[in-house]
């Protein structure tokens, strides 16, 4: 037999007599209380902590500024490319979109490397007067 103390809310006691095989049960319950509580005051005490030296955290919440100038840049650019030709805007979408390389490209339509960099510049120049 075993005994197992009990402390109430109001701090006064009980004890009681028990056989071991509900001490024993009574002991893995009381450890694995103990685990929890310090698994959640560990993670508790650690964002105190990291607030308290000065570590924010960053703010997720919406940011309509933010979100209103993308959306104007967005459509910016969505003029400007269909302000293009379609072959430049085809060349435009097989390296921004399709994620094509010049090399790739210049292979592919048979031309040097140089062919397809001078159409990018004379797309950038154009994209550039639309976006000024």
């Amino acid at each position: 037999m075993q005994t197992i103390k009990y402390t109430f809310a109001d701090g006064t006691t009980s004890e009681i007599e028990v056989t071991d095989e509900i001490y024993f049960l009574h002991l893995e319950i009381v450890q694995q209380e103990r685990r929890l509580h310090w698994r959640e005051s560990r993670r508790q005490t650690s964002l105190e902590n990291l607030t308290e030296q000065g570590i924010d955290f960053a703010d997720t919440a919406a940011n309509p500024l933010a979100d209103y100038i993308q959306k104007e840049n967005t459509e910016q650019v969505r003029k400007a490319i269909a302000a293009l030709l379609p072959e430049q805007q085809a060349l435009v979408k097989q390296i921004f979109y399709e994620g094509k390389t010049i090399t790739e490209i210049a292979k592919a339509e048979k031309v040097g490397k140089s062919a397809i960099a001078n159409r990018l510049t004379r797309i950038y120049a154009r994209l550039k007067n639309f976006l000024d």
